[in-house]
């Protein structure tokens, strides 16, 4: 897997400034170069935020620069763009984590702009502490495969995507699942333009409309869109306190650059701070109490709700973020798991969600034992039970398993992501029989090596196969061959 993306966190609340300071005044424009703008200048590294544990290769790094007011700290990406790690007091603290597997010997840019609006960079080299991989809390909210994460709004809970609720505690899941505690919300754009009230200019910039998109990246920063693609806000984020089993949240979102990020019936209050009730693969609910009450939980006081989905994380959907993700076959959609149906087109998720274009189907583990002339070996092997599954792990291994758990068979797989197409939301490439029933209908036991994954969520896996693999086809009713799967 490739990790090409920076992880870096800007140390909140100690530097403001957004911009590269101008110095006034009778300052000598020309009194500092590249090479003396660092005179005088101290460094120390720390383990630790508050700068209290010395340590060689510390990620956080106190500095002080006597020769200016102002300073605007950066590193440069290998796209070549600067990613800003700092700016403003020419003393203070950064944060700074190179990405997983570079190197630990890294240059850090320091820029002065003087009074004639003339650019000094200066530069430093530091040996920093390299991660080996990224906290569990990141590998959901930013994605461990991809490093970077797309979030929408959900209107698939209660039809309402942002809102009030009571503050009435138990367990979050139930609010990110059912929306429980849920006393109104927005369910539409004109909806959020009739609440602009509760926006801090009485507008809507763009964030409320239910195509709006943020994108969390695992370098610590947000940067929400409007439905065009346009940047509405962007910041940092981080994420406190994260507990995967407590009861109420499983950790607090600390960032102002979410979409729609204000409390109900507060005059555009932004947070800052959110509680994350619900989060998984592809679901996040979000959770403010009145006045940031957050002491007041189970008090039934108004809260406010935000409700995303991400559908872009498709590796961790299917393989999740640590030993792997089983999935069964599910005879929810029609009753059906495997069979044929017409290469219909149109929405994919119409097929994972409702059967579209489905002809004929097994139904049962009887029904697999009476279709043995599909198979490579003319048997059952054990994937032809209801029971059976499969075992997706993050090292891009996948193994298939009988119902008592023994191995069928084993191999590799890779997801290539597909955006933009409404059939399909990825490619699943497999090492031939590797996957439960691996076998194309009607074909003598043919075991494809590639699949069209049309339907993904973290709990919904629907997999086709056109006949004689002619994916060309596609909208001409022609064969092909289905696969619905649940996770276990």
């Amino acid at each position: 897997m490739k990790k090409t993306i920076l992880l870096f966190a800007v140390a909140l609340g100690m530097l403001t400034a957004c911009d590269p300071i101008k110095e006034d005044g009778t300052l000598d424009v020309d009194s500092y170069t590249a090479d003396n703008l660092l005179n005088g200048a101290t460094f120390t590294q720390y383990a630790d935020q508050a700068c209290t544990i010395p340590q060689a290769d510390g990620n956080w790094i106190k500095y002080n620069i006597p020769n200016v007011s102002g300073i605007y700290i950066f590193y440069k990406k290998p796209d070549g763009s600067d990613f800003k790690l700092a700016s403003g007091a020419a003393g203070g603290v950064f944060n700074f984590v190179p990405p997983r597997g570079s190197d630990p010997n890294q240059t850090v840019y320091f820029k002065f702009v003087n009074a004639n609006n003339e650019e000094v960079v200066g530069s430093k080299d530091f040996t920093v502490a390299v991660a080996s991989e990224l906290l569990p809390e990141i590998r959901i909210i930013a994605s461990n495969e991809y490093g970077k994460k797309t979030w929408k709004w959900d209107p698939t809970i209660t039809g309402a995507v942002w809102g009030n609720m009571g503050y009435c505690g138990g367990a979050g899941s139930d609010v990110g699942i059912s929306g429980n505690g849920q006393w109104w919300g927005v369910t539409s754009t004109d909806d959020f333009n009739g609440q602009l009230q509760h926006t801090h200019n009485g507008q809507n910039n763009g964030d409320g409309d239910l195509n709006a998109y943020m994108v969390f990246t695992e370098d610590g920063m947000i940067t929400s869109y409007d439905a065009s693609g346009n940047v509405i806000r962007t910041g940092s984020y981080e994420i406190k306190n994260y507990n995967p089993n407590g009861e109420w949240k499983v950790g607090d979102l600390v960032t102002d650059a979410i979409l729609w990020p204000y409390e109900i019936n507060s005059g555009g209050n932004v947070p800052g701070t959110y509680e994350i009730s619900y989060l998984t693969s592809d679901k996040m609910t979000l959770v403010y109490p009145d006045g940031g009450d957050f002491g007041g939980l189970g008090n039934w006081g108004e809260a406010t709700f935000w409700h995303f989905c991400s559908n872009s994380d498709i590796f961790g959907m299917a393989a999740g973020y640590d030993a792997g993700k089983d999935w069964t076959w599910d005879p929810g959609v029609t009753g059906a798991v495997w069979g044929n149906m017409g290469y219909c087109g149109g929405a994919g998720a119409d097929v994972g969600t409702s059967g579209n274009g489905q002809w004929w189907g097994v139904t049962s583990t009887d029904d697999f034992n009476g279709q043995l002339q599909h198979t490579h070996n003319g048997a059952n092997n054990g994937d032809g039970d209801l029971n059976a599954y499969m075992t997706f792990t993050t090292d891009g291994t996948v193994t298939s398993h009988a119902a008592d758990g023994s191995v069928i068979n084993s191999g590799t797989f890779e997801f290539e992501v597909v955006t933009g197409n409404d059939w399909k939301v990825a490619n699943l490439k497999t090492t031939a029989g590797s996957i439960l029933w691996p076998y194309e209908i009607n074909s003598n036991g043919n075991r494809p090596e590639s699949f069209e994954v049309v339907y993904l969520t973290g709990n919904k896996m629907t997999l086709v196969y056109p006949d004689g693999g002619d994916f060309g086809g596609l909208g001409n009713w022609g064969e092909a061959t289905f696969w619905h799967f649940k996770a276990k």
